[in-house]
C-alpha cells in the first residue's frame, strides 16, 4: 500500500493506510467555540467560550501520553475563530513543538480561520510553530462579500481579509493558504469578479490556492437563509465549472473517492468544553457526542458511538466513508440489521 495510484474499491490504499496507521493521528482542537463574525448561512451557536485552563492542560496531557507511541501528529484548529484564543493555540502547539523533539515526533498543524485576526506576527509565530496551513473563506468579491460574511455588528469584511491575504503575499515565510470561494446562487457574478482579482494578485504565487465549494444546509438556525440562496441549486454545477476552469490554481484532492477525516479512526476532536467529537460540524448531535477528556488528559470514549463513524473503513462504502454524517442521517443499525430510514 505504499504506491500513492494503488486503488482498493475506488479508495486510494495509501490514503486508507494513513488513516488507519496507528503511528499517526490527527486532533482537532476548538480552542473557543465563539466568533467575531456573524455569517448569514452560519450553522453554529456561539454558546460556548474559550476553553477553561484546566482543558488546556488535560489536553497538553493527552498530547504528551499520545506523542509518546506517534510518528507524526496533525494539530488542527477549528472554532468559532480559534485566532480568537491565540493564547492557547500557541501554548498548545509550543509544548507540542518540545515534546516532537523528545519523542522524534513530526508535529505540523492547519487553521480554519476567517482571516481577519491573521495580522503578520500571529503568522510568524504560527510558521515558526509549524502550525502553518490554513483555509480562509471568501463569499465572491467585495460588494457580495460584505452582504454574507459579516461581523458581530453587520459590518462587512472583505477589506480586512484581503489586506491580510495580500500582506502574507509579501513575505517569504513557509505557509499555505487555501481561500475557500463560496458559491451561492445570488454571488456567481461577483465570484467571477473574485476571480480575476484573485489571478491579479496572487495566483503567481504557489502558497495560494482556489476552493471552489456551494455553500449547503448544515443545521443550525439559518435553514431559511441557506436555502434561500441555493434555492436555483445551480452553485454546486457552477463550483464545479470553476473548479475545472482554475485548474492550476485550485486546491488537489488526493486520487480516488474522498475518505472524510470523521470516519478516520485516527482523527479525533476535543471541544472547548471538553467533550469529544468525531465531525465538526454535527456539534448538537447526540450521536457525535462520543465522549470527554479527564483533567488528567485520559479520555473517556463512548466506543459504540466512536465504532459507527468509522464503519466505512469495513463496508468501503464510498458514502459512508465520505460522509459518515450523511450517511447516518440515512441509514441506522438495529443489531446487525442494517435499516433505511424513512419520513
Amino acid at each position: 500500500m505504499n504506491d500513492p495510484q494503488e486503488q482498493l474499491k475506488g479508495f486510494s490504499a495509501f490514503e486508507m493506510a494513513k488513516g488507519l496507521n496507528k503511528k499517526e493521528f490527527k486532533l482537532i482542537l476548538f480552542p473557543t467555540e465563539q466568533c467575531n463574525l456573524r455569517c448569514i448561512y452560519c450553522y453554529e451557536d456561539f454558546d460556548i467560550g474559550k476553553m477553561p485552563t484546566w482543558l488546556v492542560n488535560a489536553t497538553n496531557e493527552f498530547i504528551a501520553s499520545k506523542m509518546q507511541h506517534l510518528e507524526s501528529l496533525s494539530l488542527s484548529w477549528f472554532g468559532g475563530e480559534p485566532l480568537l484564543a491565540k493564547d492557547i493555540i500557541f501554548d498548545i502547539a509550543e509544548k507540542a513543538q518540545k515534546l516532537s523533539q523528545k519523542y522524534n515526533c513530526k508535529v505540523n498543524g492547519d487553521l480554519t480561520t476567517n482571516g481577519i485576526l491573521l495580522d503578520i506576527e500571529t503568522l510568524k509565530r504560527l510558521v515558526k510553530l509549524k502550525q502553518n496551513h490554513f483555509q480562509i473563506s471568501i463569499d465572491g468579491d467585495e460588494i457580495a462579500h460584505n452582504k454574507t460574511r459579516i461581523t458581530r455588528n453587520g459590518r462587512g469584511t472583505f477589506n480586512k481579509i484581503w489586506s491580510r491575504l495580500i500582506a502574507a503575499s509579501e513575505t517569504t515565510l513557509d505557509f499555505s493558504i487555501t481561500v475557500r470561494v463560496h458559491v451561492t446562487d445570488l454571488n456567481q457574478d461577483s465570484v467571477l469578479d473574485f476571480c480575476k482579482r484573485f489571478n491579479n494578485y496572487l495566483s503567481k504565487d504557489p502558497r495560494f490556492k482556489l476552493f471552489f465549494k456551494a455553500i449547503e444546509d448544515l443545521g443550525g438556525n439559518n435553514k431559511k437563509i441557506v436555502n434561500a440562496l441555493i434555492k436555483e441549486k445551480g452553485a454546486r454545477k457552477f463550483a464545479e465549472e470553476l473548479t475545472q476552469k482554475y485548474t492550476n490554481n485550485i486546491t488537489k484532492n488526493e486520487s480516488g473517492h474522498y475518505i472524510c477525516y470523521a470516519s478516520k479512526p485516527n482523527s479525533l476532536s476535543i471541544r472547548a468544553n471538553g467533550s469529544l467529537n468525531k465531525c465538526t460540524v454535527a456539534l448538537n448531535d447526540t450521536r457525535n457526542d462520543i465522549g470527554k477528556i479527564n483533567p488528567d488528559g485520559t479520555l473517556t470514549i463512548n466506543n459504540q458511538k466512536f465504532s459507527t463513524w468509522i464503519q466505512g473503513f469495513i463496508s468501503l462504502d464510498s458514502w459512508q466513508m465520505g460522509c459518515p454524517l450523511g450517511y447516518m442521517n440515512q441509514y441506522s443499525n438495529v443489531g446487525d440489521i442494517q435499516v433505511k430510514k424513512i419520513g
